[in-house]
């Protein structure tokens, strides 16, 4: 197989393994189907960003991924505060690979929040040691 990828059906992410065979995504973020990919080692991961290009994580060890969302459930004003029924809103996307000790994480913006420094679709790269917090704080069960 060659390393060319032909991605189907705008799926949100596709795999091409080390023996040759692809996994697919979902096309949702509520259904990603992350958790569906078989335990096989990563060659490459291609992540749909919201302009239709892709993000390529290639050579790394293991590989993580997570939708962050919010819910506003109160709102206040007025000297008074009310329930809102409002449904949760998907603001950024993680993919991260690790290599040794290190974890380089790309978090996707996919919402704009008015006066935000952040357009929909910018990347933030940053790096984390393994020990960090913020990493040791992931549900371990989202590695492949």
């Amino acid at each position: 197989m060659s390393d060319n990828l032909e991605i189907l059906n705008h799926a949100l992410f596709s795999v091409q393994f080390e023996d040759g065979t692809m996994f697919e995504g979902g096309t949702e973020f509520t259904d990603t189907k992350w958790m569906q990919i078989p335990n096989k080692k990563i060659k490459k991961l291609f992540y749909k960003l919201p302009d239709d290009n892709y993000l390529c994580l290639c050579d790394y060890q293991n590989y993580f991924h997570m939708i962050e969302a919010t819910k506003d459930w109160m709102k206040v004003g007025g000297g008074k505060a009310s329930k809102l029924n409002s449904k949760p809103r998907i603001e950024y996307a993680y993919v991260m690979g690790k290599r040794g000790n290190i974890v380089t994480s790309y978090r996707i913006t996919l919402f704009y929040k008015k006066n935000d420094k952040y357009k929909i679709g910018d990347i933030v790269r940053r790096e984390f040691h393994i020990q960090d917090k913020f990493i040791q704080g992931l549900n371990p069960v989202n590695w492949k």
